[in-house]
């Protein structure tokens, strides 16, 4: 498991990275392509650490080493270098560094490390569940809506949608932002009850088709999967951008099909102008989908209809989604193989450590005090019979 999660942090890193680093070289990407890429990257951050847990090294294009201890695969047997009295260690390949500390860690860690990994998400997913408490305790007292402005609307967008049964329409006094709830025959749109007095029909039904738009596009599941995903990868961040943008991407294309609703083309970026007045900082950690989150995303989307960007764009296209697929395909191939380092043998280490000049490796003999005066009587007598032939 922590070799997984190890080759996960790894392999998501590099595949939002680039999402992120796309979306900054080509800040006019539409929508929908930015969604793809989005969802493409979280799928692929999942699906190639999977397929290298299950497969050779040999099958990636490149290797990414790392420690022995990290990488999980091998395993020391006891007696072996490199296992201790319980304690696993890595050590050095090279000479020099053989001589210092060794990485040593306990031989259970990884089920430690992969304890409070368990601990972190299930805490993180239970304190998801508490906002979806507070939502629902928040909405106690919301009662169905009895305009028949917003019934008639809500029933024609509907039926442009294909949605059946026709979406719950309710109202509650401590909303400042429309959201959708649910999904199948359990679908609601709940709004804010000052909605059905401020707003002009043409703008009321620009709000309904916009919580229209997310129920046909099923984003009260597709949210609640990256809130699921964002607790059990809290490690990593860059989940969270891609949560963010993902749910940015939504609600622009959610504006582009209610925008093509409406007679008046600029009768959506009114609405949006209009809920960003009523926008509170409860409505911002809302856990499902809403038309207004935070007020500068809000004036963003305004000032893109404004524009004339709000072209309704094609739910599906069949190169996107081939593009999508055949990266998935590709992407183990591609994704770097977390391997453990090469280690050089003992016996290698201590044949590079030992090798020394020949004059070296020869102990000096042990020599006795009466054969070292015997040697120097010898070598004075020497010097005595040079002089005298002199």
């Amino acid at each position: 498991m922590t070799a997984w999660l190890f080759t996960f942090l790894i392999h998501s890193t590099l595949w939002c990275g680039g999402a992120w680093l796309g979306q900054r070289l080509f800040p006019r990407t539409r929508a929908r392509l930015r969604e793809t890429i989005w969802y493409t990257a979280l799928a692929a951050s999942l699906i190639t650490p999977t397929v290298h847990s299950l497969t050779s090294w040999d099958s990636a294009v490149w290797r990414l080493p790392v420690p022995t201890f990290i990488a999980g695969e091998e395993r020391h047997s006891e007696g072996e270098p490199g296992h201790r009295d319980g304690v696993a260690s890595v050590f050095s390949p090279s000479g020099e560094e053989a001589h210092s500390a060794e990485i040593a860690l306990p031989a259970g860690w990884g089920d430690s490390a992969g304890t409070l990994w368990v601990v972190f998400a299930g805490g993180l997913l239970a304190f998801y569940l508490l906002r979806l408490g507070k939502l629902r305790r928040r909405l106690g007292d919301r009662e169905p809506v009895m305009d028949p402005r917003a019934s008639r609307a809500l029933a024609a967008l509907s039926r442009t949608a294909s949605l059946s049964p026709v979406p719950r329409l309710t109202e509650s006094d401590n909303l400042g932002s429309a959201i959708a709830l649910g999904a199948g025959t359990g679908r609601e749109i709940c709004v804010p009850a000052r909605a059905l007095h401020e707003l002009d029909e043409e703008e009321l039904r620009a709000l309904l088709g916009h919580e229209v738009a997310h129920h046909l596009r099923g984003d009260p599941i597709r949210l609640a999967i990256l809130n699921v995903l964002q607790a059990v990868f809290f490690f990593q961040p860059l989940f969270r951008l891609a949560a963010r943008e993902i749910r940015l991407a939504a609600e622009e294309l959610c504006d582009d099909w209610a925008a093509s609703q409406v007679d008046d083309r600029f009768a959506m970026a009114s609405c949006l102008a209009e809920v960003a007045g009523w926008v509170v900082g409860r409505d911002r950690r809302t856990p499902v989908p809403c038309i207004g989150r935070r007020r500068s995303q809000l004036e963003r989307r305004v000032r893109r209809l404004m524009a004339g960007h709000g072209v309704p764009q094609a739910s599906s296209s069949p190169w996107r989604r081939m593009s999508a697929v055949g990266v998935l395909i590709l992407a183990p191939s591609f994704a770097p193989a977390v391997a453990p380092a090469p280690e050089t043998p003992h016996e290698d280490q201590h044949a590079v450590e030992g090798a020394r000049p020949e004059e070296h490796e020869r102990p000096r003999e042990h020599r006795s005090p009466r054969s070292l005066e015997h040697d120097d009587d010898d070598n004075q007598h020497d010097i005595d019979e040079g002089e005298t032939h002199d």
